[in-house]
């Protein structure tokens, strides 16, 4: 049976989504534990969300190429936002990843971010996109690495993380994955089963 999906407002869609990507120079234990515990590690990127769903159909094909490119208009909502604030350092916290407990037998289990900005940012850009309303839970910035059925499956998962950032970094001891945040990112599916592709970037604290 074809799960039913969720009906949203149709200037909205779920094939769209504001973000944060992390860097390459850690992805790489990111994605060692999401290849194995994510449901959907081949249709989402590693990503930190902002704004999803997002607005429906953003991109335009670019002129002269065949990658598509972010609409012009809302590329300029988001540069009103992200010209008034600067890139900023943070580090996702590796020690004892937390959980979103959804059922008995259904958790997701994520990164937390170091820093506040995070969530002063997805607040100043929700302020500008007030008519992407429809997820009206609090925002809580996360990474996340796959999910779960029980503390044990939970705890094998940390484990996991451990030794893969441990297997990646110089530094043994390690317990935070850096990230100098200084992009946010539109990106785009063409359809539920498809992956996310991006179809534009726009740097913080530039006009």
């Amino acid at each position: 049976m074809t799960p039913r999906r969720i009906l949203i407002p149709a200037h909205l869609s779920h094939k769209s989504a504001l973000v944060l990507l992390p860097p390459s120079a850690i992805e790489a234990p990111i994605e060692a534990v999401r290849r194995v515990h994510d449901k959907v590690f081949a249709r989402w990127p590693p990503h930190i969300n902002l704004i999803y769903p997002f607005l429906a159909l953003p991109s335009v094909q670019g002129e002269g190429s065949w990658s598509p490119e972010l609409k012009e208009h809302i590329r300029c909502r988001i540069k009103k936002v992200t010209r008034q604030i600067e890139p900023f350092h943070m580090s996702l916290l590796t020690e004892g990843p937390k959980s979103f407990i959804h059922t008995s037998k259904s958790r997701t289990v994520w990164l937390q971010p170091s820093s506040d900005l995070v969530s002063g940012l997805q607040a100043a850009l929700q302020t500008e996109f007030a008519e992407c309303h429809h997820d009206q839970r609090p925002f809580v910035p996360h990474l996340s690495l796959g999910q779960a059925e029980s503390d044990a499956q939970q705890t094998r998962i940390r484990i996991e993380l451990h030794n893969r950032v441990t297997e990646y970094s110089t530094d043994s001891e390690t317990k935070e994955l850096p990230w100098f945040v200084d992009t946010i990112y539109v990106i785009e599916r063409k359809g539920f089963k498809d992956r996310f592709n991006i179809v534009g970037g726009i740097k913080l604290g530039e006009d």
